[in-house]
């Protein structure tokens, strides 16, 4: 359990490193990234995650984010309903879907990338070119299942202790991943802009009006909430300007707020983390 809070807390460097934010030093970053290697194979990540996702924040036919878990949630209305969708009206099944978060970015997706050469047919693996990015795709998905899954069982515990551990670590870990990052783009008027206050046309011209209506921030002022969330409660902050640490992103909130209040986009900030992920629950219950 503790081993997963850490991956979580350490994924922070790996995160601004992704967006080469951790150094000034190209080569830092290269090794800072593997600090997400807890959460996510780390080169699928900057694939998925620092191309895709932040260029297309929550374009349906894009943002590889929104495609990961459609076996078990829906997240957008172009999904066809599903029977099995109508269970995330049940806050037990949504819990149950993100246990399997972790899995889902370290052992299945990975698969489907490394086989097709594709994330989804939308991101391709260009580091299948670059040998030694190539080879660490591999290393870390063979590392991750020998360290999780394989190394418990040569402890001098039972079977049975050696493979709950394995399941509580990869279990505790998607709980934490998906808690504090599916609800910063998962409710209605981060999915359905149209449906916020920003100028539709602006929406359609300004790439940074789209970034911070698909996005939304929680308990800005909390510094408990800034270091537990990994700084991922100013999700606005770090899509404007995803190059900036995210130590430093309280500093810039203010201004970014007062900017978008003078220039009319919809800025969303929940005063608590409940309250965001209320309006995500609720997102998930529309669509069921």
């Amino acid at each position: 359990f503790m081993f997963a809070v850490f991956g979580w807390l350490v994924g922070c460097l790996g995160h601004d490193a992704g967006h080469f934010a951790a150094s000034r030093i190209p080569l830092l970053n290269d090794a800072g990234v593997w600090g997400i290697g807890f959460l996510c194979n780390p080169i699928m990540w900057q694939h998925q995650h620092t191309f895709a996702h932040h260029s297309h924040t929550n374009e349906y036919d894009n943002d590889p984010d929104l495609h990961h878990f459609d076996i078990l949630l829906r997240v957008h209305r172009r999904f066809k309903q599903k029977d099995i969708y109508k269970n995330q009206t049940k806050l037990i099944y949504v819990i149950a879907a993100y246990a399997l978060v972790v899995f889902g970015e370290c052992i299945k997706i990975p698969v489907g990338m490394m086989t097709t050469g594709t994330l989804y047919d939308m991101v391709e693996f260009t580091d299948r070119k670059r040998p030694l990015r190539a080879f660490s795709m591999y290393f870390h998905y063979i590392s991750y299942l020998a360290l999780i899954f394989v190394a418990p069982f040569f402890s001098d515990k039972s079977w049975g202790i050696a493979m709950s551990c394995g399941i509580i670590h990869i279990v505790t870990a998607g709980w934490l991943f998906a808690v504090f990052s599916q609800i910063n783009h998962l409710n209605e008027f981060s999915i359905e802009t149209d449906r916020g206050e920003t100028d539709e046309k602006l929406l359609k011209e300004s790439w940074a009006a789209r970034q911070v209506a698909t996005s939304n921030n929680f308990a800005t002022k909390s510094l408990f909430w800034h270091i537990f969330s990994n700084g991922l409660n100013m999700q606005i902050e770090h899509h404007l300007f995803p190059g900036l640490n995210h130590c430093h992103l309280h500093a810039i909130q203010p201004i970014v707020q007062k900017t978008c209040e003078e220039f009319g986009v919809h800025y969303k900030s929940f005063e608590s983390w409940s309250e965001v992920m209320g309006a995500t629950l609720n997102w998930l219950e529309k669509l069921s």
